[in-house]
């Protein structure tokens, strides 16, 4: 089987450094004690204006008043997935903050049908219709409107449609997990926007098989197939993969966000067997603990063997790489990469490949 692989047109946030962090949450955490008095938007205001010397990408909310029972702080990059590993890592390094829970990304809107105005025209969650389908391993949503819309008002309903989706969804599943969205006349089988969170949930886990739970071994899939980048000449050797098809059951799991990949070089039976021991070390020890998990190998003809991961922590997950490559493959010069990817664009890419023939077959 062949297929041919997508180009990589992604481009990332500079990083927040642990300086950055450790330096917001040390002034936070000075100011803290004297904003308890504050209403909650005083206290957002003020929080706020401390993050912006670090961090002028996001931003923080305020569930609860401050201080009281249940009171959280939600770090948002507000749909700018461009800062999401930024605000992933200052949740990860938060301090204990006695009085607050702190959480990276703003949660669902819990009430069901709820509206905004703009330009006098009001839209609520019933007067959108949304109705899923596979994208390849990733959701696309076709969206309707269930009442007219003025022509003059059709760019401002489908902005305030987004809108909605975002409070509907939560920051991180429309994000993530949405991939196109195109608006029609009429949408199959769709349902009112108040009522999508259970249907999205429902086609992520029964239609595309995202159980966010590690595969078992009785039931792991792998496959293997030959494959060509775009810019391959006709004469160049394909590369072997081996893809890990199960993996597809854990894409978008948000602390597994980064992409991992151990290379090494091969000119011998020998090296080859002990790059394959080290990245296998690797697998196993990121598994037993669950903190990663192998989404695929590939030959790069007989020069190099890579294995690619999708990791929880990327500091953590590059030293165990290196200590096990210094175990099992000594003598050979190990290339690491890390790489932020929650949509899990590199695995996907290849999993829409693979798949486009089953979707076709199925679509027929």
């Amino acid at each position: 089987m062949q297929a041919e692989l997508p180009e990589d047109d992604h481009h990332a946030a500079a990083p927040l450094s642990a300086p950055q962090i450790a330096a917001f949450w040390t002034e936070f955490s000075g100011q803290l004690a004297a904003w308890v008095a504050l209403d909650g938007r005083a206290f957002v205001e003020e929080a706020n204006a401390l993050l912006k010397r670090q961090a002028p990408g996001l931003s923080l909310e305020l569930e609860g008043a401050p201080a009281q029972d249940g009171a959280r702080l939600v770090v948002t990059a507000h749909g700018n997935i461009e800062q999401f590993e930024n605000a992933q890592a200052l949740v990860r390094q938060a301090p204990r903050l006695e009085g607050y829970t702190v959480q990276a990304f703003r949660s669902r809107t819990a009430s069901g049908n709820f509206a905004m105005g703009m330009q006098d025209f009001e839209l609520s969650c019933d007067d959108v219709l949304v109705a899923p389908y596979d994208a390849g391993g990733i959701i696309g949503l076709d969206l309707a409107f269930a009442k007219a819309v003025p022509d003059a008002m059709q760019e401002h309903a489908r902005h305030m449609a987004f809108i909605l989706l975002d409070h509907v969804l939560g920051e991180w599943d429309f994000s993530v997990r949405v991939g196109p969205v195109d608006f029609v006349e009429a949408a199959a089988e769709a349902s009112p926007l108040s009522q999508f969170p259970a249907v999205f949930d429902a086609f992520q886990r029964e239609v595309l098989g995202r159980t966010y739970r590690f595969p078992q071994e009785e039931n792991d899939r792998w496959i293997s197939l030959e494959v060509r980048s775009r810019d391959a000449d006709e004469d160049d050797a394909p590369d072997l993969l081996t893809f890990h098809d199960s993996a597809h059951a854990l894409a978008t799991r948000a602390d597994l966000s980064y992409f991992l990949t151990l290379r090494f070089p091969i000119d011998s039976q020998e090296s080859l067997d002990s790059a394959r021991d080290a990245q296998d070390a690797l697998d196993a020890e990121l598994l037993r603990q669950q903190r990663g998990i192998l989404a695929f190998t590939r030959m790069e003809g007989m020069d190099f063997r890579v294995a690619a991961f999708y990791v929880d922590d990327p500091d953590a997950a590059a030293q165990l790489a290196r200590q096990l490559a210094a175990e099992h493959a000594p003598g050979l010069e190990a290339a690491l990469a890390l790489e932020y990817d929650p949509s899990w664009r590199e695995y996907l890419g290849m999993y829409g490949a693979i798949h486009r023939q089953d979707r076709q077959a199925d679509q027929a």
